[in-house]
């Protein structure tokens, strides 16, 4: 009965992760039928960058790949793309996290909007080391990523108590432990 009690919570956890995950896949896709490219925020990127603020265990590195995959079913691009850049902007936030305290709003605005320029030059690069023929012409990845960059800052910083929130009621439940009330000190 104790493992089942201590599963609940983990699972809860698990499904409102995944409910974000799926309203903001939702709204990628509406803003993609709606907003010109070069203002267009990444959604998707903003959650596997949020779960990289989780602490402990690779459950956020899973979400992330998930929903980058998820990306990667929905688009033309080669399959795995999203979810490489995905899992990379997750693990690069768990490690920056620790260094730059990513918990409020303006450093994780500004973290997002270089982290989606950096994502868009990994995407480049990606697409022509592994699909040559399909690769999007710099120019046009250049004129692009500064909009999208600042869409995206603007976007997550709201984002941002949404995920500090569930963060903290993990914490409060036992499931995954995480980091979201600790400061910088306080970590191990």
């Amino acid at each position: 009965a104790g493992a089942a009690a201590r599963g609940a919570p983990d699972l809860m956890a698990l499904a409102k992760l995944v409910g974000i995950g799926l309203a903001l896949l939702l709204g990628q896709v509406l803003a993609r039928l709606i907003l010109p490219p070069e203002i267009r925020p990444d959604l998707i990127l903003i959650f596997a960058l949020a779960m990289g603020l989780r602490g402990g265990g690779i459950q956020g590195l899973f979400l992330a790949f998930g929903a980058g995959f998820v990306l990667d079913a929905l688009s033309a691009s080669p399959l795995g793309l999203f979810a490489l850049l995905c899992g990379t902007a997750c693990a690069a936030t768990r490690l920056f996290d620790k260094a730059l305290y990513l918990r409020a709003a303006g450093p994780w605005a500004t973290y997002v909007g270089v982290y989606v320029l950096v994502n868009w030059l990994l995407l480049g690069l990606a697409q022509r080391l592994f699909a040559a023929s399909g690769a999007s012409e710099w120019s046009d990845l250049l004129l692009r990523a500064p909009g999208t960059a600042l869409a995206t800052a603007a976007v997550a910083a709201p984002l941002l108590s949404v995920f500090r929130r569930l963060l903290s009621e993990s914490e409060r439940d036992g499931a995954w432990p995480v980091l979201a009330t600790h400061g910088p000190r306080g970590r191990t």
